[in-house]
């Protein structure tokens, strides 16, 4: 069977991402896959949404031309406004680096 899900769209004609994890968490799906651009992802980090990200690293420099891993919805304001992580595991996939990576708990 195929289901068809209506969300509404956020105040920038954008689909709202906590309403569609909401709903998918009310169909019984508590993980989701993101495979995503950098608008997507920086808007699911931004949002708070991410339990869990893994991010692959070739050893390769592209330049400023390239597009960016992450692009966040609002520019940072200082260094002191970045999202923290923590490493829960390193490793090498080929030629490449695979780092899984939590969200750091923020100091109370």
């Amino acid at each position: 069977t195929v289901a068809v899900e209506v969300i509404e769209l956020d105040a920038d004609g954008r689909i709202g991402l906590t309403a569609a994890l909401r709903r998918l968490a009310e169909r019984g799906c508590n993980e989701v896959l993101v495979e995503s651009g950098p608008r997507l992802a920086g808007n699911l980090f931004a949002a708070g949404l991410v339990d869990e990200a893994v991010v692959y690293m070739a050893p390769a420099v592209l330049g400023d031309d390239s597009r960016p891993a992450f692009t966040l919805p609002q520019p940072l304001r200082s260094l002191a406004d970045r999202q923290r992580f923590q490493y829960r595991d390193v490793r090498l996939v080929g030629n490449d680096l695979r780092l899984t990576l939590r969200p750091l708990e923020t100091e109370a």
